[in-house]
């Protein structure tokens, strides 16, 4: 009769183990796939010296296999919220426009569930007073920064005017600052205006 309590209660723990192991397995397949449908961006944008790498190289080149990977993520995506503290989260959108070759993504800051801020994250834009506007952004995660590369392509010449390279942050209250201008072309931040490409 000890015996088989033993067995029974050995048995009974196998049984809850082999759930429990189920359950996590799932969860963290799960936490998986929710990674994979958060592009935030190419890390390279990052990196020290990048502009200067950027505009010693092929930048034309460099840029657009960059901007081809942005679209091909983008161009099928719909949102997705990542929390970045107890109250503060990102969401991070796709304004759906009419020509669908043309894709405007934004990031939104929220406090719970209030929205607080707002910057464009990814735009692949054709316009009648330029050829092409792009719009590349990374988010690091760990650090709340944000780094952006503004700029005209043009694929007809293959070549590039870089409007402006800057490096925000968002802060604890859900605000995003801007920390670094590292670029600025003045007169292209002009053209960008007019066209209303800010927003």
């Amino acid at each position: 009769m000890e015996l088989f309590k033993k067995i029974k209660y050995s048995l009974l723990t196998v049984i809850l183990l082999t759930i429990f192991n189920i359950c996590c397995t799932k969860k963290k397949k799960t936490v998986f796939s929710n990674q994979q449908n958060s592009y935030l961006g190419d890390s390279t944008l990052s990196e020290k010296n990048y502009f200067k790498t950027l505009v010693h190289g092929d930048t034309y080149s460099i840029l657009n296999k960059k901007n081809e990977k942005y679209k091909k993520f983008y161009s099928t995506y719909d949102e997705n919220r990542i929390s970045l503290s107890n109250d503060i989260s990102i969401k991070i959108i796709n304004e759906k426009l009419s020509s669908k070759d043309n894709l405007k993504i934004n990031l939104y800051t929220f406090n719970k569930n209030k929205k607080i801020d707002s910057i464009r994250f990814y735009r692949n834009i054709s316009g009648k007073n330029y050829e092409k506007y792009n719009c590349l952004s990374f988010f690091d995660k760990k650090n709340n920064k944000i780094w952006q590369i503004n700029y005209f392509p043009s694929d007809f010449e293959k070549s590039v005017n870089i409007i402006s390279y800057l490096e925000m942050s968002i802060k604890p209250d859900g605000t995003i600052k801007k920390d670094s201008l590292r670029y600025l072309d003045e007169s292209l931040e002009v053209i960008m205006q007019d066209n209303n490409l800010y927003y």
